[in-house]
């Protein structure tokens, strides 16, 4: 009798592990399903970051796979031979594609970090043309008239220089400012490249690592469950 109550306990408890495994792994699928959902191909930013996601959430689909294969072929209902046999084939197809997307995320690493470069550059310039604008109109400017017109224009409001001012001391100062102002800007540029280069490399290494431990992971539990591709005769 304890040998009896034992095995249906055994029988309970795994059927238990079995059913959390099928019920992960459909969260999984919904998840997935509604991360793809509308699709944004060729968008290099939509790619990856997808891609990040998915990687993320493998270890609950792994601990789906390990839950559902829990026994091997005890105690099974009869659904469950094509379930293990469609899941077992799942598990390579998902190790084939986590793989092939190892370079495809490298690739839209890069195309992320060229855009953003290309957009700060494009500001950077931007700003250094106005600076650049304004100290030459300031240089070409000799009367405190012509250096109070300017910098009225700048400022867009009114400004009055006091006669006691030395104008050309004036000039002189705003134009350093400019300059130090340009050299700043230029650090600041260089020091917003350097991290977004440092945060995308971060990401890009921290997904494809898990993607390619994820699809070794696959490979091996597709490996493993062999006996559920099998097809066994009952007579």
């Amino acid at each position: 009798m304890t040998i009896l109550q034992d095995k249906e306990r055994l029988i309970f408890s795994s059927g238990i592990l079995r059913l959390v495994g099928y019920g992960l792994l459909l969260m999984a699928i919904v998840d997935i399903f509604f991360l793809l959902i509308p699709p944004q191909l060729m968008n290099p930013v939509w790619e990856f970051e997808t891609m990040g996601t998915i990687v993320e959430r493998i270890p609950i689909t792994l601990l789906g796979m390990v839950l559902v294969y829990y026994g091997e072929r005890s105690d099974r209902a009869p659904i469950e031979t094509l379930l293990l046999k469609v899941a077992s084939w799942l598990s390579l197809v998902a190790a084939i594609l986590l793989l092939l997307m190892i370079p495809l995320s490298i690739n839209n690493g890069f195309r992320i970090y060229n855009q953003q470069k290309a957009q700060v550059n494009a500001q950077f310039v931007s700003q250094k043309d106005a600076i650049i604008e304004y100290e030459d109109r300031l240089k070409l400017a000799n009367s405190q008239d012509e250096i109070k017109n300017i910098l009225q224009q700048q400022a867009k409001q009114q400004i009055n220089i006091p006669d006691t001012v030395d104008t050309q001391k004036l000039k002189t100062d705003i134009i350093q400012k400019l300059q130090t102002n340009q050299k700043n800007i230029t650090s600041q540029v260089d020091l917003f490249k350097k991290q977004k280069r440092t945060f995308i490399l971060k990401k890009c290494l921290r997904w494809n690592l898990g993607g390619l431990i994820s699809s070794i992971l696959f490979f091996l539990i597709w490996k493993s469950t062999g006996w559920a591709r099998i097809q066994i005769n009952e007579e």
